[in-house]
């Protein structure tokens, strides 16, 4: 029954798309992605060269948003590809350098893949060395996370591979952390990749 009520949820998505109706998800952290930061984004000229990780039925809409950006997506699950964008990774995020020329991209936005899937210490370090050897000097990062013991199986200290970015106060909220007052206690970390 549950995959019967997913699948109209996502046929019901998709249709409202193409008639140009935002279909956002509601929560603060999701309307704060795609209504601040997402534009900021786009605001910025020398963000071009995108990738966005972590696909699902509600990511539908992502590559729409980004037209005309350089926008690739990637998640390790074969059947969420069709969420993604046209140029869709299927792989885990550890092999990020495996897709990408070192200083190539502008932006990588991470959102809700630490504590969902991605729960090793080691592979999450490898993964955040990964991100910094792909991204330009100057590049923006953008790490989303549930800041809860069920969602977070380190402490954020341990996420040593983070040490190699520089916070950002990111300009549309002033900030180079944003945690939302939710249940999930979803934060959004801003950093960027200091001058090699």
């Amino acid at each position: 029954m549950g995959s019967l009520i997913k699948r109209l949820r996502i046929g019901l998505h998709r249709n409202l798309i193409r008639f140009g109706i935002d279909v956002r998800k509601t929560r603060p952290d999701r309307k704060l992605l795609e209504q601040v930061v997402f534009p900021e984004i786009l605001r910025t000229p020398q963000y071009q060269h995108i990738l966005f990780v972590g696909c699902a039925w509600y990511t539908l809409h992502y590559p729409q948003l980004f037209h005309g950006r350089d926008f690739v997506t990637m998640e390790i699950h074969p059947d969420e590809a069709e969420y993604g964008a046209a140029n869709h990774i299927i792989d885990s995020c550890e092999n990020i350098a495996n897709h990408f020329q070192p200083n190539t991209l502008d932006a990588v936005v991470f959102n809700g893949v630490y504590g969902f899937g991605l729960n090793e210490l080691e592979a999450i370090n490898k993964t955040l060395a990964a991100i910094h050897q792909s991204l330009r000097d100057h590049a923006l990062f953008v790490f989303g996370w549930n800041d809860t013991p069920e969602t977070a199986p380190y402490r954020f200290e341990e996420l040593t591979g983070l040490n190699a970015f520089a916070p950002y106060v990111f300009p549309p909220i002033n900030t180079s952390i944003h945690e939302s007052d939710t249940k999930n206690r979803h934060r959004f970390h801003f950093y960027r990749k200091e001058i090699s």
